[in-house]
């Protein structure tokens, strides 16, 4: 049985609406919720839009500003760190080979907690015309205000991002010598010899969502980020952490005797130093690992 037009549409751009969503909401469920609501919206439409893509992206990223609003009240009552949900590998549209460098590195769980610094309008129009390469006109018209309006968005959402970033990133040869180097830091238990390996201003943050004993507050200094990293090894079942694709990047996935992922680990580096660690132990947030 072929499918219908609407359908047909629909799922040719399914990936590209699913990383509008994760990349807004942090969230493969919430995303996957928002880009079936977009579907059904598609569909009772049957609108013949010019743009298929611009139509059902205004669609998504409104749904998204509208979870957005509930989510902020949820995310103060969350307990501990708030960090988004790890997906294994990178979504289908950072992982074609003609994509931006933009697109592949928003997709990092580095950048999507970056990301939280910004309004969900500043969110929504920084991805758009930053990440998806939008042109203004369509944005403002996505969001339903003004062009000069949506390029002070855009200004504004620029600056908080740049105030997170590093100055000077690592280069490629430099993050893999790193991770190895940290995993080999990790196998001798000793806190100092990782330590050497952090930042001075490293920060370590770790979502356990109150369903699992984690940090409560951000971690500061590599003695103390060292330490805190030992004291989780330490407690974890399932042998050691394996390297693995997570969100686009190399990460270590702790799992347990039926390979379910129990944490997620991922890095930033730069200055050829480890600046941050993320790590995700939120069982549920650890489905998609």
């Amino acid at each position: 049985m072929n499918e219908s037009p609407t359908v047909t549409t629909f799922e040719t751009e399914r990936p590209h609406l699913f990383a509008v969503a994760y990349r807004m909401l942090g969230s493969v469920a919430e995303a996957e919720d928002v880009v079936q609501e977009a579907f059904v919206r598609w569909d009772e439409s049957h609108e013949d839009a010019e743009s298929p893509r611009a139509y059902l992206t205004t669609i998504v990223v409104r749904l998204c500003l509208d979870q957005l609003k509930s989510a902020r009240s949820r995310r103060e009552k969350y307990v501990g760190p708030w960090l988004p949900e790890p997906i294994a590998g990178a979504d289908d549209v950072a992982a074609r080979p003609d994509a931006r460098a933009e697109l592949a590195e928003s997709l990092s769980i580095a950048f999507l907690a970056l990301l939280e610094r910004l309004s969900p309008l500043e969110r929504a129009a920084f991805l758009l015309r930053e990440v998806f390469d939008r042109p203004f006109e369509e944005v403002a018209s996505t969001l339903g205000t003004s062009e000069a309006a949506c390029r002070q968005l855009v200004s504004r959402a620029r600056a908080h991002v740049d105030e997170g970033r590093p100055r000077f990133s690592a280069s490629d040869a430099k993050k893999q010598e790193l991770l190895h180097a940290f995993m080999g830091a990790c196998s001798t238990g000793d806190p100092a010899i990782l330590s050497q390996l952090l930042a001075e201003d490293v920060v370590l943050r770790s979502d356990g969502g109150g369903k699992v004993t984690a940090a409560l507050k951000p971690i500061y200094g590599p003695d103390r980020v060292a330490r805190f990293i030992f004291g989780v090894m330490k407690k974890g079942v399932g042998g050691n952490p394996e390297l693995a694709q997570i969100n686009g990047e190399t990460a270590f996935v702790l799992r347990d005797a039926h390979g379910h992922a129990m944490s997620v680990l991922t890095l930033a580096i730069a200055n050829d130093r480890i600046q941050d660690v993320f790590i995700v132990v939120n069982p549920d947030k650890l489905a998609h690992a």
